[in-house]
């Protein structure tokens, strides 16, 4: 490994195919960097969640190969095919309840951080508090880079994006007493398939329901922007299907229609275009036509999709140096009006 170098990471939302992250962050890691804030939507939570509390690229590959995927779609103790699941989604408004992942999310922090925290409780955002650090995000002092971790999830109640933790704050929660898994739990609550998240405003006891990140911002690679030029960069992660112009999906029940949101969602932002900007500091990872929802994949399957992470994590740092600097000109000779999109 070289000399040490800092970036921000950003992780793209899109379920199961999060596993081709393992593999591109073996390989930017092995070239020098480290990290100082992450950020991620849906299961890019999960990834940046695990790397905020340090998490290595082995050790989560480790997990990966542990870890029984179709356990993360929680079933009742009575499970009926087809009838289970539609009386979840007609009492509970989503397929599966999503408890396991929260659990197991909470135990895979904990077992990082239970040395630092010295008790036996959840790991929650003020844990993931870097000391000194005094930056604002986005150009607005409600926003903190001291916390090492931010997390997109959607208030579907009020129609608003959320930014985690200091977005809790409008529930009458301190953010820095959020639970982490909390907030990835919101983030990866896949309409439809998972049931949302329903916060109780302290004060008002009103209720609101929160989902996915996706919905609103599925790949926030630019939430780490700053006025002129960064002292380091961001490098996103984002998931590409090679044969997405190709695909067509089948609609025949309720079901098949259900995933095909859920797919369309999760692409919206591809389907618009990220702007130049935002390829220049992208490892695009393709997925290999594996679906968000595959959760009976192969190990086999698996672990091609760790391995195109690290091919495409090759792939980008070749040209990295050189896509960098074009990404530096293109803000300053191009993006007139930039920086005050940065306020909010």
């Amino acid at each position: 490994m070289g000399v040490k170098k800092l970036a921000d990471g950003v992780f793209e939302g899109g379920g199961i195919k999060a596993i081709g992250f393992a593999g591109a962050l073996k390989i930017i890691e092995e070239d020098g960097y480290v990290w100082r804030n992450l950020a991620g939507t849906s299961a890019g939570a999960i990834v940046a969640s695990l790397v905020a509390v340090g998490y290595k690229p082995l050790e989560i590959k480790e997990l990966l190969d542990t870890t029984d995927y179709r356990k993360l779609v929680d079933k009742s103790k009575i499970d009926i095919p087809i009838i289970t699941p539609g009386l979840n989604f007609i009492i509970h408004n989503g397929f599966y309840k999503g408890d396991y992942i929260r659990n197991w999310i909470d135990e895979l922090l904990y077992e990082k951080m239970n040395v630092k925290i010295k008790e036996k409780r959840k790991v929650k955002f003020k844990d993931l508090i870097i000391p000194g650090e005094k930056d604002i995000l986005i150009g607005n002092p409600k926003y903190k880079r001291k916390y090492k971790l931010h997390i997109i999830a959607a208030d579907i109640t009020r129609e608003k994006m959320l930014i985690l933790p200091e977005d809790i704050q409008d529930y009458g929660v301190d953010p820095d007493e959020l639970e982490v898994s909390l907030a990835v739990r919101m983030s990866i609550g896949i309409p439809i398939f998972f049931t949302p998240v329903i916060i109780k405003d302290i004060k008002t006891k009103e209720k609101f329901y929160i989902v996915d990140g996706g919905l609103l911002s599925n790949y926030p690679v630019w939430l780490f922007d700053v006025k002129g030029e960064p002292e380091w960069p961001t490098i996103g992660f984002k998931l590409i299907d090679s044969d997405e112009k190709c695909k067509r999906n089948k609609i025949n029940s309720i079901f098949s229609l259900s995933k095909a949101l859920i797919e369309t969602m999760l692409k919206s932002e591809l389907d618009m275009g990220v702007i130049k900007m935002n390829n220049l500091r992208t490892v695009e990872i393709d997925t290999l036509g594996v679906k968000t929802t595959e959760f009976k994949m192969s190990r086999e399957r698996m672990m091609d999709l760790y391995n195109s992470g690290e091919d495409c994590a090759e792939k980008f740092l070749r040209n990295w140096n050189r896509n960098y600097n074009e990404y530096l000109v293109f803000r300053r000779n191009y993006c007139e009006g930039y920086n005050e999109k940065l306020e909010v």
